[in-house]
């Protein structure tokens, strides 16, 4: 009885070690959890600081140039200039007008835009190897029910597709010619294609309005 006692005494002292030993590795443990939480913590903080401080300084910067614009604005209309600058602008929008092709009919607008081009093709010797083909599609999107409507919702744009044969002094002068010319007439496409039947692809495009609507 007295010999197992020293053995219960040691067996006890080792679990008592052992239990110590492992306790006091979990908490060295949770300490370092804590820490490294803390540190994350710390960062998420700073980063939320350093956006919010950011976001502040591009609102502020915003709405600094909002008031150089505002008062640049209230500087235009007290000195008389914005009545001169409408003035400008409606002498613009009649010579504008005036380029636009005009025609009663959109039959009559096609067949005097193809007019217009063999009246320019012919002096410079270039005849249109196949036919010209004009197609006329809104120059914007028509305006749906409850929408305003759009000033240029009334103006089609006229495109002619010209297959010519190959002459580059002819199409230098042709070109010339639709660059001056009164209306507003803009060369959309130009191909040539060389080889042996080198020719030349040009799609010219015009811009009108129904004279009922003028």
């Amino acid at each position: 009885m007295s010999s197992s006692f020293p053995t219960l005494q040691k067996l006890f002292d080792r679990a008592r070690d052992e239990f110590a030993r492992r306790i006091g590795h979990d908490i060295v443990l949770n300490e370092r959890l804590k820490l490294m939480i803390s540190g994350v913590v710390a960062i998420l903080v700073i980063s939320a600081l350093i956006g919010m401080h950011q976001f502040t300084g591009r609102l502020e910067r915003e709405h600094a140039r909002a008031k150089v614009d505002l008062a640049r604005l209230e500087a235009q209309i007290a000195s008389g200039g914005w009545e001169e600058r409408k003035q400008q602008s409606q002498v613009l929008k009649s010579l504008l007008e005036e380029r636009l092709w005009s025609a009663q009919t959109p039959g009559l607008a096609d067949a005097s835009f193809e007019r217009w081009l063999r009246d320019r093709l012919t002096p410079h010797k270039l005849e249109p190897i196949a036919q010209i083909q004009v197609r006329r599609v809104p120059l914007v999107r028509q305006a749906q029910p409850g929408e305003p409507e759009n000033a240029l919702s009334t103006i089609q744009r006229m495109t002619a597709k010209l297959i010519l044969p190959f002459e580059a002094r002819g199409l230098a002068h042709f070109l010339a010619d639709v660059a001056e010319g009164d209306k507003a007439v803009v060369v959309d496409r130009l191909l040539v294609r060389a080889g042996r039947n080198a020719r030349i692809e040009v799609d010219v495009s015009a811009f009108y309005r129904s004279a009922e609507r003028s």
